[in-house]
């Protein structure tokens, strides 16, 4: 039976991937300082260490076969409230952990950056070879912890680039533009709509696990995947939703 670590395992993605990789049969260790809380359903197959990643001891995941890395400040408006927090969560620790499993049996990294490197382009097909653009501290971070990752080869690096989560997840977020929206109309009856003509590129959070189980089951597959199933415009997302509930 693997291990996997998965890092940031009781975010909003975690809280989905984790009940998943059990349920496939697998041993999970979620490391997480547990900000938001624990929305995780106690198994014999998992091991919650509630701290930060600095503080995890060699001998607590010498035994892990894949890493999953999921920690990250996660939006732009958060990051730029702490963006020295942001730089050292995003960078300093994704080395720091990585570092870290040298010294196990690891052979395996995945990790959770982000579409948001591609910055705002011309371009209408942003596909894996084109440069990452920095524009502002979130993403600028993970255009860094790609860089990173991927200078640690012997793990043969997976980066997946999601596209904007959406759905339920026991540890719901509500900044994202479809969940936001979708509460607006459940709470309120009232969508409000910021412009409108912005795109937005989604994915819902189950496929995006379904990604995630595939490159576990797919292990010699490197290098970085875009992960996304829908682009629309945020006036066309707000009228989609509008058609599934009775709101304004």
């Amino acid at each position: 039976m693997s291990t996997i670590l998965v890092t940031g395992g009781l975010g909003y993605k975690g809280s989905v991937l984790v009940p998943k990789l059990l349920k496939e049969g697998y041993k999970v260790i979620v490391l997480d300082p547990g900000w938001f809380g624990n929305y995780l359903t106690p198994n014999k197959n998992l091991k919650i260490f509630e701290r930060d990643i600095l503080d995890i001891k060699i001998d607590e995941i010498k035994n892990v076969d894949v890493a999953i890395l999921l920690h990250s400040v996660a939006n732009d408006p958060c990051s730029d409230l702490a963006p020295t927090l942001t730089w050292e969560t995003a960078c300093f620790k994704t080395e720091f952990i990585l570092r870290s499993l040298k010294k196990t049996s690891c052979s395996k990294v995945i990790y959770a950056s982000s579409a948001s490197v591609y910055g705002i382009r011309k371009e209408e097909n942003i596909v894996e070879t084109l440069e990452p653009v920095a524009v502002s501290v979130y993403n600028k971070t993970k255009v860094v912890a790609e860089r990173i990752v991927l200078s640690f080869d012997e793990f043969k690096p997976t980066i997946i680039r999601p596209a904007t989560v959406c759905g339920l997840s026991p540890r719901m977020r509500l900044d994202t533009v479809v969940n936001m929206l979708t509460v607006q109309a459940i709470s309120r009856k009232v969508i409000t709509v910021l412009g409108g003509a912005q795109y937005r590129p989604n994915v819902h959070i189950d496929d995006l696990i379904n990604s995630y189980l595939f490159f576990l089951n797919n292990l010699s597959l490197k290098g970085i995947y875009n992960v996304g199933n829908d682009t629309r415009k945020v006036l066309d997302i707000a009228n989609a939703i509008r058609e599934k509930l009775d709101c304004k």
